[in-house]
């Protein structure tokens, strides 16, 4: 995901300095040191206001550390673009003339989110700076791979920005595969790209900024930004064409220094399996778990509580050693609903627990992200929100 650090503006593309890429906060929480500049203090006063609601001048400078008039010189601006505005005065009572509340406006920006993790369609959404959907369009997604598949997505994406009914801040894009922080899809067999180069064929096309992460990435910032959590070790799992990963540890998002973090698809579950995998190896999560193949497997009349048993088994075997290691409390899997349901999740819990001390599994918990699919589209919002305006 390409994100602005301290030092940059946003919708800017870093350069690794040193052949090493830094890693920002998820989260601004301190003010900025003299060598940082003003991008980081407006993005903790909008973070500020995000997560915490209206406040006045005063009290953002109080909560943030920020001198009033540096407060006072970033409100100034951002309701000059319009993305905050007043909102009344403060119910509190004090001495004096009531202050002045200001808040973030939702709706003064638009922002494009695609989704493109589902098996059998590409999906996306206009969405306000809140996560709301005012529009939605689906692709079926069958046949086509390599340049025929990203043509489809240019085409989704400009239907949507003829919908939208504000400015357009960026689109977002959640791929599965391997994607780096340019925006190129460097590994996604499933769609037949490879080194592909989505960010650039979109912002060529449609001269916003554009921002693309890894589906589950995606959703794991989703989780991170619009649910409840402690925000310190969120691992998301979909399943979808195969299996893939995010995870949030310590308020930081974990991508890898090859961007392969969360590449657990071909990992080897059971080497003595005779399943075929892209890969061109046998016993692979992909092969058990990936929902083409399960939904194979009911057509072809087994029993539902084995293949869901067969797939939670096979998923707790690959996500024991990562709990373990990382200490990850929170695990959301997502999915299909006709596939992932709460007895998915309960096998994956006991399969988890079957592999691990009881005191790394005693306090996890393993829940289903039922929510239609909003999640998905989430994700690449709050990539264009991080990289835009620092939210997250």
């Amino acid at each position: 995901m390409t994100q602005a650090l301290p030092g940059e503006e946003p919708g800017s593309t870093p350069e690794p300095a040193g052949g090493q890429w830094a890693v920002a906060d998820l989260r601004i929480t301190t003010k900025a040191l003299p060598e940082h500049n003003r991008v980081r203090n407006r993005a903790m006063l909008l973070q500020t206001l995000f997560h915490e609601g209206p406040r006045s001048r005063a009290d953002i400078a109080r909560g943030s550390g920020l001198n009033k008039v540096t407060v006072s010189t970033i409100v100034g601006e951002l309701i000059a673009q319009g993305i905050l505005v007043e909102a009344g005065q403060s119910a509190d009572v004090r001495v004096g003339k009531p202050a002045t509340l200001v808040a973030i406006d939702d709706d003064s920006r638009s922002v494009i989110s695609l989704d493109l993790s589902d098996a059998l369609s590409f999906r996306g959404a206009v969405m306000n700076l809140r996560g709301q959907v005012s529009h939605q369009r689906d692709v079926a997604m069958i046949t086509e791979r390599g340049d025929a598949a990203v043509a489809r997505v240019v085409e989704l994406a400009g239907e949507l920005l003829s919908e939208a009914p504000a400015a357009v801040l960026g689109i977002g894009v959640g791929s599965p595969g391997m994607v780096d922080r340019a925006g190129v899809v460097r590994f996604a067999p499933h769609l037949g790209w490879f080194d592909t180069d989505l960010r650039g064929a979109l912002a060529e096309r449609f001269g916003v900024p554009v921002h693309v992460v890894n589906d589950a990435n995606g959703m794991a910032l989703a989780v991170h930004t619009f649910r409840d959590n402690d925000g310190r070790s969120i691992l998301v799992v979909t399943i979808q064409r195969g299996a893939g990963a995010g995870l949030i540890v310590g308020e930081t998002l974990v991508d890898g220094v090859d961007f392969a973090a969360g590449e657990i698809g071909h990992v080897v579950v059971d080497p003595r399996r005779e399943t075929s995998c892209l890969c061109g190896r046998s016993g692979c999560l992909d092969s058990i778990v990936a929902v083409p193949q399960m939904r194979r497997r009911l057509g072809a009349g087994e029993d539902r509580d084995v293949v869901i048993a067969d797939a939670a088994e096979a998923l707790g075997a690959a996500l024991a050693p990562i709990i373990s290691v990382l200490g990850a409390t929170h695990v959301v899997l997502v999915g299909p609903e006709d596939i992932l349901d709460e007895g998915f999740a309960a096998g994956t819990r006991a399969h988890l627990t079957e592999r691990t001390l009881p005191t790394t599994t005693s306090t996890i918990s393993v829940d289903i992200g039922s929510d239609g699919g909003l999640l998905a589209l989430q994700g690449p919002l709050v990539a264009v929100l991080s990289a835009e305006l620092g939210i997250s």
